[in-house]
């Protein structure tokens, strides 16, 4: 396996921890866990001011620009490698 394989395995798995994220975000009045990195493209209410819910909101334009930002991430450390391999040989 090469190293720009590896490399680029790696980063396709930052990729994707980096989408499917979840962090507990806290306010004095509500509870919500925030998926996405860097846009936010889910919501997740755990708990409001008059108590437990259930409620998600999720943005998909945001999820995309997510995706697209990531797999451009990849493409580009893919590339940058593949380049410094050849200049080496």
């Amino acid at each position: 396996m090469s190293k720009e394989r590896i490399i680029q395995g790696i980063v396709s798995l930052l990729a994707f921890i980096g989408i499917l994220y979840g962090r507990l975000v806290s306010f004095p009045d509500a509870i919500s866990r925030v998926y996405g990195i860097p846009l936010n493209w889910g919501i997740h209410q755990l708990v409001s001011i008059v108590g437990p819910v259930d409620i998600w909101s999720v943005n998909l334009t945001y999820l995309a620009i997510d995706l697209v930002i990531w797999l451009l991430i990849v493409q580009v450390i893919s590339t940058v490698v593949s380049r410094r391999q050849v200049k080496r040989v």
